[in-house]
């Protein structure tokens, strides 16, 4: 076996980087799909008794005194949001906690901190990946696979190690609290679920699996 790219197939450089990428992947979504990253807050009916009767059964003074109950009911759920919303925002930037009986470092590792240290492993595996495709060649295309096959896969190798970087990236920015890149964060989980079966789906349609075995 050899440790570079040759005309007869992939190293076992580039082979252990592959499967080191889908092994940190596979935990990675794992992880990140057990966080808790909602605030579960049960929602409450703020009408008042007596509700269906205003606008024109009720006093005016009755009608101020359903609307102000009405408003502290609100006023006190937006409150308990806030504070379940604080309370998760909390947790996860706290990496470390809880206490483990018999623990001598008095904490362990949370799903957050395994999702900030996953999302790193990945980002330091891409850019070795990276690197090590600029120091060594490609072996030869598979001959079962067509020119069309050929710049699919391509295209879709391309944009799987981008989202390399991209998925982890905004991941470990949410962790930390930066909400705003949401929306980037699902984008690239949705490009790379596609992304990833474009590039799965040619390869297991043309039987070419066994060149990165």
């Amino acid at each position: 076996m050899r440790w570079r790219n040759g005309e007869l197939g992939y190293g076992i450089v580039t082979k252990v980087l592959h499967w080191s990428t889908v092994a940190l992947l596979l935990a990675q979504f794992a992880v990140g799909y057990m966080m808790d990253d909602k605030a579960d807050v049960p929602a409450v009916d703020c009408d008042p008794p007596g509700e269906d009767r205003s606008g024109g059964d009720t006093s005016d003074a009755e009608e101020q005194r359903l609307d102000e109950l009405e408003d502290r009911c609100e006023q006190a759920q937006e409150v308990r949001e806030e504070d379940a919303e604080d309370a998760v925002g909390s947790a996860w930037s706290d990496l470390w906690a809880g206490d483990l009986p018999g623990d001598p470092a008095g904490g362990v590792l949370t799903l957050a901190g395994w999702h900030v240290l996953l999302g790193l492993a990945i980002i330091a595996i891409g850019i070795a990946r990276v690197v090590w495709r600029r120091a060594t060649t490609l072996p030869p295309w598979d001959p079962r696979l067509t020119r069309t096959d050929r710049k699919v896969l391509h295209r879709a190798e391309q944009t799987l190690l981008a989202l390399l970087f991209v998925v982890p990236a905004t991941g470990i920015a949410l962790v930390v609290g930066s909400s705003d890149l949401v929306p980037l964060h699902i984008a690239a989980h949705i490009c790379f679920y596609v992304a990833l079966a474009v590039h799965v789906g040619v390869v297991v349609r043309r039987r070419v699996v066994g060149r990165m075995l």
